[in-house]
């Protein structure tokens, strides 16, 4: 390394460093902005004030109503908010007995329902759903449900049938 920083000229280590300084400086500039972006979705703004929604309160409404739905394992939400229009992404886990368009077609329904009439959140503009697995029955009650013992001694049937 030492070797290629003495071959280069002055003017090129200055440009070597201002790039690098360059790439440190966006570094840092995402890293603000992921900790500081808004975390915040604003419903209306009016004279008197403005109504909004925290990100979190709307994860927690989206977990419950997929849960009325028939969502049993955990759900997953990401909502995205740019330039005020919301796009929502649910993962969720379904049994291979729930029919995946009726979950799907109830869901965003509900969710359509109540974000937008109840809330008051015109601005939804997607409702991904993503099933990330389909879960078999024996692995829904994993650790609730146990098997019998392997190694059980079978009765003689020539004993039986002898007596």
């Amino acid at each position: 390394m030492k070797e290629i920083l003495q071959n280069l000229s002055a003017e090129q280590l200055k440009c070597v460093f201002l790039l690098g300084w360059c790439i440190v400086g966006i570094v840092i500039i995402y890293i603000l902005y992921l900790l500081w972006r808004p975390k915040w979705i604003f419903i209306s703004k009016s004279d008197e004030g403005t109504v909004s929604l925290s990100k979190d309160s709307l994860n927690k409404i989206i977990e419950s109503l997929a849960r009325d739905v028939g969502v049993k394992d955990k759900v997953r939400t990401k909502v995205k908010c740019c330039r005020g229009i919301i796009s929502i992404d649910i993962a969720i886990r379904i049994s291979r007995r729930q029919n995946l368009a009726d979950i799907s077609r109830s869901l965003r329904e509900i969710l359509q329902n109540v974000l937008i009439n109840n809330i008051g959140l015109a601005a939804v503009k997607k409702i991904n759903i993503i099933v990330t697995e389909f879960q078999s029955e024996s692995s829904a009650c994993k650790g609730l449900c146990q098997k019998e013992p392997i190694n059980q001694e079978v009765p003689n049937r020539s004993n039986d049938q002898g007596e």
